[in-house]
């Protein structure tokens, strides 16, 4: 998954402190080393040639918003041969782990849908945790790594100083010499069941065979095939989904390849498809507009890019999901549901529970007892309500 070509430097261990790029997957991780010079989109790929480097950042969720980028003195390939779960202290005040408004969002996009004004919107919501006691970033990102092996994990200092984290399970644009890929993920269904069990593999074929969630991603694909098209020489798309999993979640995935267009980056790429549908909604434009006015907030790069790209233009960008921005006291995780017409309030905010979890279990929380919490909030107790 990672082309450790792109480093100076011979293969290391990993670093002791975080640096202000990494991106991993099991073991294996890039890491910006040396000096981050700030670039441009426009001028990415002339500032990386120039320093025998790479291009490394982040794609906000609206297409307005200009990129992160930087080209690091290096990326240089290291190991963490024994991943291990780290503890963390307990946070003294959770808010938004029950969230009436955000039902409430959903509820009145369902009402919006059912009187054909849309087909689809993402709709997403945030769960706070304040310390009295510092977070250790450099652990929370080895255990996040060590209990989301199958995913990308990643990890980016903002300019505020935090550090946006997280676990993608969704590949959204890589090119190299023999071609490119994407992997859309629309669908999901969650593992309530112990993994592996019968019940489990149970849970995964409902999915496969929900005719809701086939449309929800049958509406995905045709989108990005659409946005592709004008860039690609050739494109191979299965005709139907396959199962895609992880720890929390059955996936609807299809693996889509072909080849660019001569003088295209895998940027330019990721760039065509983003946001697709499964992140923002159909129609798209109208889908955002909904998103600017149900969410109390603003997405930032949750729903964005993160990733890396060669000199040449070759590399990998990643969906940003299962994510928080983290600081030393505070940590904010986001996450999101698709809505359609036949959407049930509770059950999409049971899902967004669902994804929370990816990141809450890297911070060690007990997330089987959150609908104790969940009780303690309705009755006024130290857990605060957003």
């Amino acid at each position: 998954m990672l082309l450790p070509t792109l480093a100076k430097e011979q293969t290391m261990t990993a670093p002791a402190l975080l640096a202000p790029f990494i991106l991993a997957r099991g073991h294996s991780a890039l890491s910006a080393s040396g000096s981050m010079t700030p670039v441009s989109e426009s001028s990415a790929l002339e500032t990386a040639a120039q320093k025998n480097s790479c291009v490394v950042g982040l794609i906000p969720f609206s297409p307005e918003e200009p990129a992160y980028l930087a080209v690091p003195d290096s990326l240089v390939p290291t190991e963490t041969p024994n991943l291990a779960i780290r503890q963390q202290p307990e946070p003294v005040q959770l808010s938004g782990l029950d969230n009436p408004g955000y039902r409430q969002a959903v509820a009145q996009a369902v009402e919006s849908m059912n009187r054909g004004e849309y087909d689809k919107v993402v709709l997403a919501r945030l769960l706070t945790a304040d310390y009295n006691n510092d977070l250790n970033l450099p652990a929370l990102l080895e255990t996040l790594r060590a209990q989301q092996q199958r995913a990308t994990v990643f990890s980016v200092k903002l300019p505020n100083g935090e550090y946006l984290m997280g676990a993608s399970p969704e590949l959204v644009f890589k090119s190299g010499a023999d071609g490119f890929s994407t992997g859309p993920l629309a669908g999901s269904a969650t593992r309530t069941a112990p993994i592996g069990s019968t019940e489990d593999a149970q849970i995964g074929e409902a999915l496969l065979r929900s005719a809701k969630d086939r449309a929800e991603h049958a509406t995905v694909v045709q989108d990005i095939k659409q946005r592709l098209s004008p860039l690609t020489l050739d494109m191979k798309i299965p005709a139907t989904p396959s199962l895609k999993m992880t720890p929390q979640l059955w996936h609807l995935g299809t693996d889509i390849a072909g080849t660019l267009k001569p003088g295209l980056s895998s940027l330019d790429g990721a760039r065509a498809i983003h946001p697709t549908p499964a992140i923002c909604g159909t129609p798209t434009e109208l889908a955002r507009r909904i998103i600017e006015e149900l969410e109390p907030f603003e997405r930032g790069f949750f729903g964005g890019l993160v990733g890396y790209m060669d000199a040449e233009g070759n590399g990998e960008w990643h969906l940003v999901l299962r994510c928080a921005r983290v600081s030393a006291r505070r940590a904010t995780l986001f996450a999101g549901a698709g809505i359609v017409k036949d959407s049930a309030p509770v059950n999409e905010h049971a899902e967004t529970a669902s994804k929370f979890d990816t990141f809450a279990r890297a911070l060690g929380w007990d997330t089987a007892s959150w609908a104790e919490k969940t009780s303690l909030l309705a009755g006024g107790g130290a857990l605060n309500d957003a």
